[in-house]
């Protein structure tokens, strides 16, 4: 039986609409499967195995520090100790468990035509084991000599409750100096500790590999994809060149997602997708660029962060070096000082000519210069060391500026210096007064010390509405800061003075950041000097002055 040329055609197209129909249908449900994947991977999976390998990590330090701590060291364990909180770290990673497990299932299209991917291993029951788990609870409550240690009544019900006398323990041990108790405690912490972080590695490493499989079937997924889309094209073929060429040119944008995937997975972070071809496409290669953009500042901001944090402890460990320093060079140049003045008194019943101008004067003189210029130095790196005031009040910039100013006024006096102050009335600030007039104090300083000839000094008090904050800026008229120097001024140490110690400024930086603000080198605007601007945060209209 002959078929006619219309039902030749019409089944010719039937097949190539049967064809197109079907890879289109694959094509739709596998895109989806794939876009799904990749939210889910990079808005859920990605997040947590981050969360993992960092609480991890921190925790495995903080039992490896805790391991290293020494008999003279309990103090510091003491207040190190509280802030490793496991327990918290586990409620955490829980609760983005369960947000990643409410969203794993794939579109119900994908389900039906697409291989589901292997899934995700149930590490949240292993994490609420261990977040449940009353092992430590029962050690510390069948050992009588260990529960006496522990503040609190009765025996802990869990292993948080437990991990918190423990704590509470280890800092009253400490206090009462009973250091062999607190090696004990510090003991107990550490096996606490190293439980949770064990768990949460072993959680860590079979999520990773399971994410690896989840790639590698995506990645299978999008390459069955390109077959059975070219396969259906082959059939079409005889019906309409033209709708073949038109597949392809839909379906090129594919291969080069796959490229830039491929390059990604092989360490190209900047790898990224065109946005063409059809919707389906496009959509996902925004997802997979915004999954590239958010893993590369992820990365970014871990490194940051590390390289804060390493830095925040080489300052911490020069800092206390400095003033345990300084603590032991002060009293003995109090007993220079003293003798000095002493040895005058001597000459001078001895009958010595210690009078003004007289060469032995001249010398004592000398030795009491240098002797208030090494303790001013001890002073400042003592102060350095110091921690910040904790209460605020309510305080008005321009009058606090003022008064600083009204303080240094025989000192500016004496050098030449003439401060013009600009402050816009009301702006005020919720902050500690002593801690931020030492600071102000520190940058009028600095703008003196800059104008040897003396000079002008301008200082201005202004709001900035748009960013909620006031700006204090000290300007001067002096020679300015040489390129490249502007970035080290507020590190600890580091001094363009000849007899700078470098901490003046680093003061001024930590006394801003405990007040949540900045301050910074900025151009100058009227004088030709330098110009440092101080920023605060602006109190609220309802705020309550001081703690």
């Amino acid at each position: 039986m002959r078929l006619s040329l219309s039902t030749r055609i019409f089944l010719g197209f039937a097949l190539m609409v049967v064809c197109f129909g079907a890879a289109a249908l694959y094509g739709v449900a596998a895109v989806t499967s794939l876009r799904h994947e990749l939210n889910l991977l990079r808005k859920r999976a990605l997040p947590l195995l981050g969360t993992l390998r960092d609480n991890g990590l921190e925790l495995r330090g903080f039992d490896e520090a805790l391991a290293r701590a020494a008999p003279h060291d309990l103090d510091w364990v003491a207040r190190f100790a509280p802030s490793a909180r496991p327990y918290e770290r586990l409620d955490r990673i829980l609760a983005q468990i369960g947000q990643m497990q409410a969203v794993d299932r794939p579109p119900r299209l994908a389900r039906a035509l697409v291989p589901a991917p292997e899934p995700l291993p149930a590490i949240g029951s292993t994490l609420v084991a261990i977040r449940t788990s009353k092992e430590a609870a029962r050690r510390i409550g069948a050992n009588a000599e260990l529960l006496a240690m522990l503040p609190g009544q009765g025996t802990p019900t869990q292993d948080d409750e437990a991990f918190q006398r423990l704590i509470g323990g280890l800092s009253r041990a400490v206090a009462e100096k009973r250091y062999r108790d607190a090696s004990r405690l510090v003991v107990e912490c550490r096996r606490v500790v190293r439980r949770v972080h064990t768990a949460i590695g072993r959680a860590e490493a079979l999520f990773e590999a399971t994410l690896q499989e989840r790639f590698a079937t995506a990645e299978r997924s999008e390459q069955r994809l390109v077959v059975v889309v070219v396969v259906s094209s082959a059939a079409a073929l005889a019906v309409s060149v033209l709708v073949l060429l038109t597949m392809l040119a839909t379906l090129r944008p594919m291969g080069q997602l796959a490229e830039v995937v491929r390059r990604f997975a092989g360490g190209d972070r900047h790898a990224r997708a065109e946005l063409r071809g059809a919707t389906e496409i496009r959509t996902l290669a925004e997802e997979t660029n915004r999954m590239a953009d958010a893993l590369l500042a992820r990365e970014q901001q871990i490194s940051t962060a590390r390289e804060e944090l390493a830095r925040s402890e080489r300052l911490a460990t020069l800092g206390q070096l400095a003033a345990r320093m300084a603590h032991e060079v002060r009293n003995p140049l109090s007993s220079i000082g003293l003798n000095a003045e002493l040895l005058g008194d001597e000459l001078e019943a001895a009958g010595v000519a210690t009078g003004e101008g007289t060469e032995a004067r001249e010398l004592l003189d000398a030795i009491g210069a240098e002797v208030e210029r090494l303790r001013e130095v001890t002073e400042r790196y003592l102060e350095r060391a110091r921690p910040s005031p904790q209460g605020s009040a309510r305080l008005d910039l321009g009058e606090l500026v003022g008064r600083v100013v009204d303080f240094a006024a025989a000192e500016l006096q004496q050098r030449g210096a003439k401060v013009r102050i600009d402050a816009v009335p009301g702006c005020e600030a919720l902050a500690d007064e002593h801690s931020l007039r030492q600071a102000l104090w520190n940058l009028l300083r600095n703008a003196w010390e800059a104008m040897p000839e003396g000079g002008d000094i301008r200082v201005e008090v202004l709001p900035e509405p748009e960013s909620g904050q006031i700006v204090v800026a000290i300007e001067d008229d002096g020679a300015g800061i040489e390129e490249g120097t502007a970035d080290r001024l507020f590190e600890p140490f580091f001094s363009t003075k000849e007899r700078g110690t470098g901490v003046g400024l680093a003061v001024v930086r930590e006394t801003v950041r405990a007040h949540e603000g900045s301050v910074r080198v900025a151009r100058p605007r009227s004088l030709s000097g330098a110009r440092f601007e101080l920023r605060l945060p602006a109190a609220e209209r309802d705020d309550v002055g001081g703690d």
